[in-house]
């Protein structure tokens, strides 16, 4: 599962953005381009984040808020992704692919390196994705890399990954947390990430910060700030606060009263992006009366998702766990339409004509109109629900672990895990063989076209059979103050690319 925030901020991991800083329109990589003024190579940027990991071991923590932090500024896999996902060489300088899919190789660069300067080895890599597909893995993103069966080194700048079967997510699932290389024997992760990014790790202040310092040994283009703080400001209130008085000089702003009062205001610049934040709406089919489909149809029909979107001032209906920016997109928002009437005699034929009652469980990281405006909602159609907010990692135990909820809200934030739903064991989903055959006709697809056509299949089965309900698709909104340029405006949840962030004086 990857879990996230409300256009970056609300969710699971939600992020502010600091720095000192440029006025502009955005740039080809995001954020402002510079205006020409003198950058400040010296600066350091402060980024106000919502959820603290409770880990930096990146091969033994899940969620994304220890990979928005690490994952391409500290780690490093043998490929990476842009915010488009579009698939690159990083660790690698080259691969190829054999013409029955099943063998990858990659010829390593040459100068690559740790912190310390210990240079980046075959067997470093062979040991990070061996200990990932391994009996006794321990890495939560080892699915990710299921359809490996081997990881050899014929060379010392060699590295060859033998498959079981074709796997058309193999490269993007080799830019994620799953495809990290670390220095084989390592230890102290936890609290010690030694990777070979253009950042490397300074400290953790628990409950306060995390700091990045630029890694001026690194073999590519160095990064354009000296230092990056990652504070962690839990309210949104606070973190607007924090914007306006330039404290953190680049937020994410959820709350759209808040986003425009700072439009027109010339100290600051308003940056929106897509994103693959899709606020779900989870169905625990397992017990009770959403093992009835035409329960889980009726509450799909009972909300209204435009009216949600209007709450919250920004959002997309999507109908399916696919966003825009996936390949296999389809719009699927003609399924269960708002239909208040429907809903009513859906519940009735199911049943429960005199009423239901649920439980609806929400991190308290979301704003509480969410979960408010679904209680609202449902109320209409003679659902009455319990409202819980609890803590993330609450959530986490009782609803993701446990499975112990009937409703559930969260923002799946990760690009192209529609795979996760048909997982044995996951906390929701289909259970279905045909969803199951589907999902796998996706994976060992021979082509991209193949791929997309099982993809978008799946997920108008997930749509029709109801196994959750897809509220909206976040929009990420930033507020930059004048003089920070190159952030990232697209996909920021899992990912946060400091490295072409800069500050410049005009």
């Amino acid at each position: 599962m990857r879990i996230r925030t409300f256009a970056a901020a609300v969710a699971v991991a939600g992020l502010a953005l600091a720095a000192c800083g440029s006025d502009g329109e955005d740039g080809p990589t995001g954020g402002p381009a510079s205006t020409g003024g003198r950058a400040h190579p010296d600066a350091t940027v402060t980024i106000g984040a919502v959820l603290e990991p409770t880990s930096l071991d990146i091969t033994r923590t899940s969620g994304v808020a220890v990979g928005q932090i690490l994952l391409g500024n500290v780690y490093e896999g043998l490929v990476k992704r842009d915010q488009k996902g579009v698939v690159s060489p990083a660790l690698a300088t080259s691969y190829t692919i054999s013409p029955d899919g099943l063998t990858y190789t990659f010829t390593l660069a040459g100068n690559a390196a740790f912190q310390d300067g210990a240079p980046v080895r075959a067997a470093d890599v062979v040991s990070s994705l061996t200990k990932v597909i391994g009996p006794n893995s321990t890495n939560p993103h080892a699915s990710d890399l299921a359809s490996l069966s081997a990881v050899t080194s014929p060379d010392p700048r060699t590295v060859v990954l033998t498959l079981k079967e074709r796997d058309s997510g193999l490269l993007f699932n080799l830019t994620g947390p799953a495809g990290v290389v670390v220095r084989e024997g390592a230890t102290g992760l936890d609290g010690h990430p030694d990777g070979t990014g253009p950042f490397r790790f300074d400290s953790w202040r628990r409950g306060d910060s995390i700091t990045l310092v630029r890694n001026d040994a690194y073999r590519g283009p160095k990064a354009k700030v000296a230092r990056v703080v990652f504070r962690y400001l839990t309210d949104a209130n606070a973190q607007n606060n924090a914007v306006r008085t330039g404290q953190v000089d680049v937020g994410v702003i959820s709350d759209n009263d808040l986003i425009e009062a700072y439009r027109g205001n010339p100290k600051f610049t308003i940056a929106e992006g897509t994103t693959t934040d899709k606020f779900t709406l989870a169905f625990n089919q397992d017990r009770g009366p959403l093992a009835d489909a035409r329960v889980r149809h009726a509450i799909r029909q009972g909300i209204d998702k435009d009216g949600l979107i209007k709450v919250l001032g920004a959002g997309t209906r999507i109908g399916s766990p696919v966003p825009p920016l996936d390949p296999w997109y389809s719009d699927l928002t003609s399924i269960d339409r708002y239909d208040p009437a429907s809903a009513r005699r859906l519940l009735a034929q199911a049943g429960h004509g005199g009423g239901l009652r649920l439980g609806l469980t929400v991190p308290n990281i979301y704003p509480p109109s969410i979960g408010d405006y679904v209680t609202s909602q449902l109320r209409e159609i003679g659902v009455t629900v319990d409202l819980h907010r609890v803590e993330f990692p609450a959530w986490l135990t009782g609803v993701y672990t446990k499975h112990d909820y009937d409703l559930s809200i969260v923002d799946h934030a990760e690009a192209r895990d529609l795979a996760f739903y048909v997982k044995p064991g996951y906390y929701f989903g289909d259970r279905s063989p045909q969803a199951r055959d589907l999902a796998k006709a996706g994976a060992t697809a021979a082509s991209d076209a193949e791929r997309d056509t099982a993809l978008r299949g799946l997920a108008r089965r997930y749509s029709e059979d109801a196994i959750a309900d897809w509220l909206l698709l976040a929009k990420a909104r930033q507020v930059a103050r004048v003089g920070v340029t190159g952030y990232p405006t697209d996909n920021v949840s899992a990912t946060y690319d400091l490295s072409k962030i800069e500050v410049v004086k005009s």
